[in-house]
């Protein structure tokens, strides 16, 4: 049996302090960029014992099939990287069900792919396209459900590539099950990893990237700059990289067991402390934005206080039990400094009792507070099975691509078919720019590493030696599954073509694993391009739950005493979330070409002006009073009217009111909100073709022709 892969889990992105994992401004630029892209590229993600743990099971039963000279055994190291791959990490009976789950599909699985392809080409066409569509709305299962479909389909596409009559499926089933046993024991009994160590790698890389925002602050400050001298672009990057991280984080605190042990403790005080850093940094930059040059100083000892106090948080949070006292005494230090900025100060004070009461929470953890792992823990989160039309679309075009892949292949009489097939399931994305990105990626990847794997095999071509270093190829491949999925496919590449040249020695493998997965992503490519997503649908739900989600946070930021603290923190993270995913599609439809047709122009202008709404908003929070006048409020319940009722805008005052944030003298909420009236009104002119739709016009000259309109008609 030739050995084979899957994929990825999904998804699952200067100045005087060192700011990413690697130590390098660079990578965190590139980081940013990536994320923006939906490319991941997360350096604390590396899980060195994770892929220790699944190398130790690959290479032993590779091992046993080499030693046995029992290549069919191959398949159970298969199964048992699968596995490895399927678990998504938390409770031990989320882990179970989900790993469990896997193991008793792909067995099914393996009888009726292989049992269909003794039968004739159609009958195996036609199996892998029932099967990889229904592996597919596993989609309607959430997160925890994604990653176990595209393996099942990935089983799928391989097991049909070596037919059997019904016993001997059977048998092969049977050696899947067995792989997959190994791979759940060594996970859940034999060798445990404490479920912390990755969410204290995530709580260290949220400080990490907090303070390339800071740094990037200060430097601009310090040369007497206006913060937006950065650039819009860099901000944006900036807050949707840490947003991200900070909500990757609690979706990793989420999976725990609820235990309320201290490590878990002192990691949700670390987060919690960055969520709160994170908005009064959001404060300052806006804040920053509207002082003038001569009034930057008190700005600049406050970021070198906050850097201060990230360094020492990045560093307390890596540790096992972390020193809350060094924490509390760095806080101390300058926290009743004279400031002639009110903001600034109030700001500063909020910092600090912030830090004091998160270091509080850090109680010195020894081993009796270590929760036993291995005891019972509470049951997994309930599944809801919710098939949505769009999951229904996904499996359908993944079906159709697979289906074809595999046809082609067959056709083209290609060495080892699956590969293309395989990469066709793989590289299917929800969105046609995602499927491109990651297309792009595999065949890098697969082409690096069919290069390395190539001049590897130059130098070991003894048997026992390919034995050894397939040991380091497994380990890397797991280890960086989280980080980038190109490094993953660079290592994954020749850890099979070394697993193939072991127990089914042959010439060309190395290229034909790059050809084929070259070919296989072309076609997913294609199915997916000319029958792409509806994202341009997709942008105006996002675009609407980011303006819903933003103007709530200003409404509970504005309200004084009626909303507590954790209420308009709360609001905050929603509204960041919402600009996030928001910004993120617009990306992905400028990739696809759509720029005009979804009016991407006028979206970005909207999504900018929420970002300097949400500052304007944060500011006020910090001030602690509301100041949301009655005319802003107004205006904020013709925003809502014009969001429900596009057609409204030809009508209804709001273009004579959004014309008053003209006026200089308004304050800086009504600007704001005026801002984002204006970029509405243009969008939905563009939108619904209001205006002259050949015409691309400003948001002035939107409300402009709109009010004229309206004056006409009256």
């Amino acid at each position: 049996m030739t050995m084979t892969e899957d994929t990825q889990p999904p998804d699952q992105h200067g100045g005087t302090h060192p700011v990413s994992a690697t130590g390098s401004r660079f990578l965190a630029r590139v980081a940013r960029f990536l994320e923006a892209h939906s490319i991941s590229l997360t350096p604390e993600q590396l899980g060195l014992m994770e892929g220790l743990r699944a190398a130790t099971a690959v290479v032993t039963l590779v091992a046993a099939a080499w030693v046995l000279d029992f290549p069919l055994l191959s398949w159970a190291a298969i199964a048992a990287f699968w596995t490895f791959l399927a678990d998504p990490g938390g409770a031990d009976r989320t882990r179970l069900t989900v790993m469990g789950g896997f193991a008793i599909s792909g067995t099914i699985i393996t009888v009726v792919a292989s049992s269909a392809a003794h039968l004739g080409l159609p009958v195996a066409a036609t199996a892998i396209f029932a099967l990889v569509f229904l592996c597919s709305l596993s989609r309607a299962l959430g997160t925890d459900g994604i990653q176990p479909g595209i393996l099942a389909s990935v089983v799928a596409v391989v097991a049909v590539s070596y037919p059997n009559e019904p016993l001997q499926a059977v048998e092969l089933s049977a050696i899947f099950l067995g792989g997959s046993l190994w791979a759940m024991i060594l996970c859940l009994l034999v060798w445990r990893i404490h479920p912390h160590a990755p969410i204290r790698r995530s709580v260290v890389a949220v400080y990490e990237r907090l303070l390339d925002m800071a740094s990037d602050m200060r430097r601009s400050l310090c040369a007497r700059q206006a913060v937006h001298a950065i650039g819009d672009n860099l901000k944006a990057d900036h807050q949707r990289s840490i947003r991200n991280a900070i909500e990757r984080t609690y979706a990793l605190m989420a999976r725990l067991p609820d235990k309320h042990d201290a490590e878990r403790n002192a990691l949700s005080a670390a987060l919690d402390l960055a969520d709160q850093m994170f908005a009064a940094l959001i404060a300052i930059e806006h804040h920053a934005c509207r002082a003038h040059q001569t009034d930057t100083d008190d700005a600049q000892r406050l970021l070198d206080r906050i850097v201060v106090l990230l360094s020492e948080f990045r560093r307390q949070s890596a540790r096992k039990a972390p020193d809350g006292r060094s924490v509390a005494a760095i806080a101390a230090i300058g926290a009743n400094g004279a400031s002639s900025d009110p903001l600034l100060a109030k700001i500063s004070a909020r910092c600090t009792a912030a830090s004091v009461a998160a270091a509080r929470r850090w109680t010195p953890v020894t081993e009796s507070d270590i929760p036993n792992t291995a005891a019972a823990s509470p049951g997994p989160r309930p599944m809801r099975y919710s098939l949505a039309p769009a999951v229904v679309h996904h499996a359908l075009r993944t079906a159709i691509a697979v289906g074809a892949a595999f046809v082609i292949a067959e056709q083209l009489d290609l060495a080892y078919s699956y590969w293309a097939t395989m990469a066709a399931v793989v590289v299917m994305q929800p969105g046609t720019s995602a499927t491109w990105w990651r297309s792009a990626e595999r065949m890098v990847g697969s082409i690096v590493g069919g290069a390395a794997a190539a001049a590897s095999l130059v130098m070991f071509h003894i048997p026992g030696a390919l034995l050894l270093i397939i040991f380091p190829a497994a380990a890397a491949t797991i280890a960086l599954r989280s980080v980038s999925y190109t490094l993953y496919v660079a290592f994954l590449t020749p850890l099979f073509i070394f697993m193939s040249e072991l127990l089914h020695p042959g010439h060309g493998v190395a290229w034909a694993r790059a050809l084929d997965n070259i070919v296989g992503a072309m076609i997913g490519i294609g199915v997916s391009s000319i029958w792409s997503t509806r994202l341009k649908d997709e942008m105006d739900v996002a675009l609407k739950g980011a303006v819903t989600a933003n103007l709530d946070y200003v409404r509970l930021a504005t309200s004084g005493d009626h909303a507590g603290e954790s209420d308009v923190v709360m609001a905050l993270r929603m509204a960041g979330v919402a600009s996030t995913a928001a910004e993120i599609n617009c990306r992905r439809l400028s990739l696809e070409g759509r720029r005009y047709r979804a009016q991407l122009d006028e979206v970005q202008c909207v999504l900018w002006s929420l970002r300097e709404l949400a500052g304007a908003a944060t500011v006020l929070w910090f001030e602690g009073e509301p100041t949301c006048s009655v005319d802003e409020r107004q205006l904020i319940a013709d925003i809502y009217r014009l969001l429900h009722a596009p057609a409204a805008c030809t009508t209804h005052p709001v273009s004579d009111i959004v014309a008053d944030g003209e006026d200089r003298g308004a304050s800086k909420l009504t600007q704001c909100l005026s801002a984002l009236s204006l970029t509405l009104v243009c969008y939905m002119a563009a939108k619904y073709q209001f205006l002259s739709p050949r015409n691309r016009l400003t948001p002035y000259d939107a409300a402009s022709s709109l009010r004229q309109k309206r004056n006409a008609g009256s």
